[in-house]
């Protein structure tokens, strides 16, 4: 990456101005700065990476693990007042992640909140994918094992 495309999250990590909760062996878990509610953490690779699909398997385990850990954190730390969790990843500009470098929110989430993800209903119903299509992506999800 050059200087022109210079990563946040890459030059937080390496200035050191993450909030940093926990660090595993790929991963780290930073508070987010634009918090939904309070506890949202975000769990992101070390090495830089753009998204989910070019995680390698152990960044893929540790990003699962440590997701895991600050769900049950955020549950024990704030107690009954958190009555769910979000987790969230967001995998290209189209689908609104901001930051081109992988990442999961794990968001503590409290009825009334106001946060919402909404559905366009309208759009239904979407074509149903073809035999062609359903068995494409059987056999890519089985090549990638």
């Amino acid at each position: 990456m050059n200087e022109d495309d210079a990563c946040d999250f890459c030059t937080n990590l390496e200035n050191g101005t993450f909030e940093m909760v926990a660090q595993g062996p790929t991963v780290v878990v930073v508070l987010d700065r634009h918090p939904i509610n309070r506890g949202h953490v975000l769990v992101l690779p070390v090495r830089h990476t753009p998204d989910l699909a070019s995680l390698e398997r152990e960044e893929i385990v540790d990003l699962a693990v440590f997701a895991q850990r600050a769900d049950r954190a955020i549950r024990t730390v704030f107690g009954s007042v958190v009555e769910g969790t979000n987790l969230v990843m967001s995998n290209g500009a189209a689908a609104d992640q901001g930051v081109p470098h992988a990442h999961l929110h794990v968001i503590p989430r409290i009825a009334g909140d106001g946060y919402e993800f909404r559905e366009d209903v309208g759009r239904y119903p979407l074509t149903p994918l073809s035999a062609a299509e359903r068995a494409a992506l059987g056999s890519e999800l089985d090549s990638h094992r």
